[in-house]
């Protein structure tokens, strides 16, 4: 990946963990922006988040998708790209799935 994708990426998801804390209130969940993965076309980019507690993660996840637009105006007026990917919302599992692979070695 090239260096300029790189800063691509981390400046979007700096500033859509931004808007999803101060402009999207989703009650009693907590959301972070685990990565974002740009297509090199800016056509397209996979937003990865962690979602906290697990049983309000299909509501908070919907309600991301569902806003999708409105965070994309508001990162077309912080972030000047040639255009604005279209944000896919994706659930992180990484710490889901480390914490069983960690409980599997404890328990040999």
């Amino acid at each position: 990946m090239s260096e300029r994708m790189l800063k691509v990426n981390e400046a979007l998801r700096k500033e859509i963990a931004f808007i999803i804390e101060r402009d999207l209130k989703v009650a009693d969940v907590l959301i972070t922006v685990t990565g974002v993965d740009c297509a090199p076309d800016l056509k397209g980019a996979k937003i990865w988040v962690s979602i906290w507690p697990e049983n309000k993660m299909g509501s908070a996840i919907e309600r991301l998708r569902k806003s999708s637009g409105f965070i994309r105006g508001k990162l077309g007026k912080k972030i000047k790209l040639r255009q604005m990917p279209k944000l896919h919302f994706v659930i992180d599992d990484t710490e889901k799935y480390a914490a069983e692979i960690e409980k599997i070695i404890s328990d040999l």
